[in-house]
């Protein structure tokens, strides 16, 4: 291909994906304005993305983390709480009461809440008023244009670090069209941030590298600006830790002094942030995710020949002894959790957890800890459903969200190119580096690689090791969501292999296929993104238990 041509191609290359990515934006906007739940009231489609927009709907109104109002609104029939969701806690409040709050750690729910309130301030209206408005505003905002805006920087390395007009092409399609992150960009969610601000401050990390390797510095505005948005990132998606520590290694090896007082300062005023915003909603530190369990021992009761629970008077003593007032309403039944009891008021809902000692001859009294267990909570034994009972077997779990109905690399299999495109990296030489040793290895695009394969790595093992309840496939969603942080990543690793099927016609038919069945995976769940992934459907691996994308709108009490 001689240079004319090759400029040709790359200008056409460079038109045509400025109006693939002016389409693929037009579509999300249609999607986020069309976007509207079964029953026709609200654009919110799951318990996951209500969880924060009534959260939001509580702060941006009456200047609350309580969703006790919010929860309750009917429908326009008055038969169902058409803004009710799974996915909250209850827990004493500054009040001295139980109240309901969205179990979503409160950080990105209050950076949404700004831009609501602004949305609200302009239009003269409130969220619960008028949702379609204010909702889809909103989601316009926060969703769609952070994502065009990564679409046109993405485009624009492309044209820039790829060669050949082919391979730019099926990787801008992927990045438009086949992964989720589109997919989820007319929802309220994490995961599509997480993955904008991993790409923004890799983008700024680059910048610093090869500023570094041409003997230059770049100002500290950009070391605190690279360390935020890594910090966000980990607020978005806790494995993103191991992006924060690739980052700040190769950083430190850079400048030490600007490692730690810029990127120091720039995660660690994330750090603030975040667990300022949780202690202001919840006033407590730890996100309501880590209250699971029994809290802190704080008496203790012999126990008393076979008695199945302890004396209830006994309890209320002993409790109220540690700064409680249990009423003689006061009753003990069992909780959420195996082999645990709690006593609880009925008239001031205060209780405590009670279990029986490893000695078997003492009654353990603690702190009530368990946000998860209230009165009708789905996550009380015998309410939880199909995926949400979690996959006991911890192989079983990593095939399938690997290569099985869930599968990262069956769903999606364009992401097998960057296993591929991983090693041929490292089968590449290197160019000139001014640096040595280790540092010219983390530095160079072979440590890259080496961490990205690292950071994914970590991110398998973290969600094969958590709990059963934990290893549920992200729940009721088209893919496996806490991995779509990692997309950039792999979009990256992917290059290599591409540049190589484009020698081939035969290889770059198999990349086309790859391209095409990632495309329809990631297409398919349009309509509603919490969804299950088409191969579980369908049926494939097992037989599915589905659940319906809004069944937890419940009916009104009355």
């Amino acid at each position: 291909m001689n240079s004319e041509r090759d400029s040709n191609n790359a200008w056409t290359t460079r038109e045509i994906g400025w109006l693939l990515i002016a389409i693929a934006t037009a579509i999300q906007i249609a999607r986020v304005v069309g976007m509207t739940a079964a029953h026709g009231e609200l654009p919110f489609l799951s318990a996951n993305d209500r969880s924060r927009w009534s959260a939001m709907a509580a702060l941006t109104e009456e200047g609350i983390w309580e969703i006790d109002r919010v929860i309750e609104i009917l429908d326009s029939k008055g038969k169902s709480k058409i803004w009710n969701t799974i996915d909250m806690v209850r827990h004493t409040g500054a009040d001295g009461r139980e109240h309901f709050y969205s179990s979503k750690p409160p950080l990105l729910t209050a950076m949404y809440a700004v831009v609501a309130k602004s949305v609200s301030f302009v239009t003269g209206k409130k969220l619960t008023e008028e949702p379609f408005l204010i909702g889809r505003t909103v989601l316009l905002i926060v969703n769609v244009l952070p994502l065009f805006i990564w679409w046109l920087w993405y485009h624009r390395w492309l044209e820039n670090h790829v060669a050949d007009a082919w391979s730019r092409f099926m990787m801008l399609n992927m990045g438009l069209w086949g992964t989720f992150l589109t997919t989820f960009a007319a929802t309220l969610n994490n995961h599509l941030h997480a993955a904008l601000l991993f790409a923004w401050s890799l983008a700024i990390l680059w910048g610093i590298i090869h500023k570094a390797q041409a003997g230059q510095n770049q100002s500290w505005w950009t070391w605190i600006g690279c360390g935020m948005l890594t910090g966000l990132t980990v607020a978005c998606e806790l494995p993103a830790l191991s992006w924060a520590a690739v980052a700040g290694a190769i950083l430190l090896l850079i400048d030490w002094k600007k490692f730690l007082i810029g990127y120091g300062f720039g995660t660690a005023s994330i750090a603030v942030a975040f667990l300022g915003t949780n202690y202001w909603a919840h006033q407590d530190w730890r996100p309501p995710y880590s209250h699971r369990g029994v809290g802190q021992p704080i008496a203790s009761i012999e126990k008393m020949g076979d008695e199945a629970q302890p004396a209830i008077a006994s309890v209320i003593e002993q409790a109220n002894q540690k700064g409680y007032s249990m009423s003689e309403a006061s009753q003990i039944i069992p909780a959420r959790l195996t082999d645990v009891l709690q006593c609880i008021d009925q008239d001031n809902g205060q209780r405590v957890a009670i279990q029986l000692g490893s000695d078997s001859k003492t009654w353990t009294i603690y702190r009530w800890d368990d946000w998860y267990d209230f009165p009708k909570s789905y996550w009380l034994p015998g309410n939880k459903k199909g995926v949400d009972l979690g996959e006991k077997d911890r192989v079983a779990y990593l095939v399938h969200f690997l290569i099985g109905h869930h599968g990262i690399y069956s769903i999606t299999p364009f992401w097998l190119l960057s296993i591929f495109g991983a090693i041929l990296c490292f089968k590449q030489r290197q160019g000139d580096s001014p640096f040595t040793g280790i540092r010219k290895f983390a530095l160079s695009d072979h440590g890259m690689t080496t961490a990205f394969l690292l950071m994914t790595l970590s991110c398998f093992v973290f969600y094969v090791s958590r709990s059963v309840e934990d290893r549920n496939y992200g729940g009721v969603c088209s893919g496996f969501r806490w991995s779509f942080w990692l997309i950039p990543a792999w979009l990256w690793l992917c290059v290599p292999a591409v540049q190589l099927a484009a020698r081939s016609v035969r290889a770059r038919w198999i990349v086309g296929g790859l391209l095409v069945v990632s495309v329809f995976s990631c297409t398919i769940p349009w309509p509603n993104p919490w969804t299950h992934p088409w191969p579980y459907r369908v049926g494939l691996w097992m037989d599915p238990v589905i659940e319906p994308a809004n069944a937890n709108t419940v009916p009104a009490t009355k």
